[in-house]
């Protein structure tokens, strides 16, 4: 087996029929599992409804269809469970369906010695964003005047949102309901990597042609590796594949070329909706105004992961103060902000809807346009990655690590004196 561009499907007529796209994805997870190339499978199920998808780790082969299917609206991260499952289960190796946020995530979690990429097999997917469930359920029962309840699906297919509800399906311009709000959630609009070529293969519908349109997944071959998991599940009769035809791979060229011309004018407005200098930080202290410092983003953040959190120290940011001072969030930039993927989830969870995704990310253009460091690919390290912090503070402060601690905890303590007096 030769070349990197593929169209492929399920060997099972029966997941060819029920998955997504032919059910190749489902096909070679189901192969890796039966070889026992993998221990475990990480993906998304289908909780309660098309809304609510659910990250699972999977170990046995009769569990992996129930993970088949697309589903466009939620945000979850399957780069946590990854995480979770290495730390409790050392050595691990795992498969894991990812979106070009995840793969940005486990690299800069590579970097920091917390996964090793030889135990992971990465499948990734093209992705057109995703959708906030709670929007979607508002946009299918005002915009579609359909029962958010009763509806089968909801996708994004050729720059069209299409909602099928039994016989009846509805479709609109993504770029229309965008303009009303009901749009992809902020971060996505910005992504620049909807291709996620940093995994060992890459898969999905763009570039699909002719009799393959309806049936198939587009594949493109990324690692050595990833060819050779392909060809094993191809030999172990799981899927079925084809050399894609070159027509559908300049199609979907030319569909990765607008997505990243699209996202680049929507980084382009947001940013500018920051301002610079001055303007952009007293924007930021006016929207963390109404932080209530429930520590969401930092549970939020998969690259926030410090042992003992900088925010809590009582010589940086004084115990029992909401809105927090100033000094919370500038801790959460300088730690996090030259690796930010803009993954979206702190801003997911903020319960005051502060724009914080939308503040690290400006940041980290601005980091990046000064040290050339783009976050999540597998080259280059961090920024903060080369600075050795302790021999900095000893440098900044002419004294070790312990004397300064005490001598900053002192400070506090004094101050917490003179104003009881």
């Amino acid at each position: 087996m030769s070349g990197r561009m593929w169209y492929g499907w399920s060997a099972n007529d029966n997941i060819r029929e029920t998955a997504a796209s032919g059910g190749l994805v489902t096909g070679l997870l189901l192969s890796l599992l039966s070889s026992e190339m993998v221990d475990a499978v990480c993906a998304l199920k289908r909780g309660d409804d098309l809304y609510d998808p659910r990250p699972v780790l999977v170990t046995s082969p009769e569990e992996i269809q129930e993970c088949a299917g697309s589903m466009f609206c939620g945000s979850i991260l399957t780069a946590d469970w990854v995480l979770g499952a290495v730390e409790a289960n050392p050595g691990i190796k795992i498969a894991s369906v990812v979106k070009g946020c995840d793969a940005k995530v486990i690299y800069e979690l590579i970097k920091r010695n917390k996964l090793d990429r030889d135990d992971l097999f990465l499948i990734g997917l093209n992705c057109s964003g995703t959708f906030s469930p709670v929007q979607t359920r508002t946009f299918i029962r005002e915009v579609c005047g359909m029962n958010p309840d009763s509806v089968d699906s909801f996708l994004i297919r050729d720059g069209r949102v299409v909602v099928r509800s039994g016989d009846i399906t509805k479709e609109y311009p993504l770029e229309n309901i965008e303009e009303r709000g009901f749009g992809r959630r902020d971060s996505c609009r910005r992504c620049d990597t909807p291709i996620p070529r940093q995994c060992d293969i890459v898969c999905g519908t763009w570039g699909l042609y002719g009799e393959n349109s309806d049936r198939a997944t587009f594949v493109e071959v990324c690692t050595d590796k990833g060819l050779d998991f392909l060809s094993q599940a191809e030999k172990n009769g799981h899927i079925t594949l084809v050399p894609a035809d070159q027509g559908g791979v300049k199609a979907r060229s030319r569909v990765e070329a607008a997505m990243l011309t699209i996202s680049e004018k929507n980084r382009k407005e947001m940013f500018a909706k920051t301002g610079s200098g001055m303007e952009r930080l007293t924007w930021i202290m006016e929207e963390t105004s109404r932080c209530i410092k429930c520590y969401q983003c930092s549970h939020a953040c998969p690259l926030c992961i410090c042992q003992y959190c900088q925010t809590k120290k009582p010589w940086l940011v004084k115990p029992g103060e909401v809105p927090p001072p100033l000094m919370f969030h500038l801790i959460r930039f300088s730690h996090i902000a030259d690796s930010c993927v803009n993954c979206g989830q702190c801003e997911d969870r903020c319960a005051m809807d502060i724009p914080v995704s939308l503040m690290m990310h400006a940041l980290q253009d601005e980091l990046e346009k000064m040290f050339g460091y783009h976050p999540g690919r597998p080259e280059g390290m961090p920024i903060l990655a080369k600075v050795n912090q302790h021999e900095e503070w000893e440098h900044h402060y002419e004294n070790s690590y312990q004397k300064m601690i005490r001598l900053f905890s002192q400070k506090v303590a004094d101050t917490e004196d003179i104003k009881e007096e």
